[in-house]
């Protein structure tokens, strides 16, 4: 959340997510869930789309941990966010309407298949 540069720490959480040791790397994504509610706006906006992709993996990867802090109300972007399309497009209609529930929740919504391994 911290990093200088997100979706490069996004990309790099997602690579362990999917690695063969994801099931180490979901036990570390502990979160004090309090400190939720002393985040600014940037970073509960960080920690929403993070909470989205690990939610999202989670449910796909076995014997993945899931800890309550990702299914935090708070967890909530007020505006949709959804990258690499115009506002006004069609392509954006299709990516909220189709959005797996772990994204459309949030408020999030990454292409698909941006987030799947290769």
């Amino acid at each position: 959340m911290k990093a200088d540069d997100f979706n490069l720490a996004l990309t790099n959480l997602l690579i362990d997510l999917y690695s063969l040791d994801h099931e180490q790397y979901f036990e570390e994504l502990s979160f004090d869930e309090v400190a939720i509610d002393q985040l600014n706006g940037e970073e509960l906006e960080k920690l929403t789309k993070i909470a989205a992709v690990i939610e999202y993996v989670g449910n796909r990867q076995p014997n993945a941990k899931l800890y309550d802090w990702i299914y935090k109300e708070q967890l909530k972007l007020t505006e949709p966010y959804t990258p690499g399309v115009e506002k006004e497009s069609f392509a954006r209609i299709r990516r909220i309407i189709s959005a797996p529930k772990e994204f459309a929740l949030r408020n999030v919504f990454y292409d698909e298949k941006t987030l799947k391994p290769l």
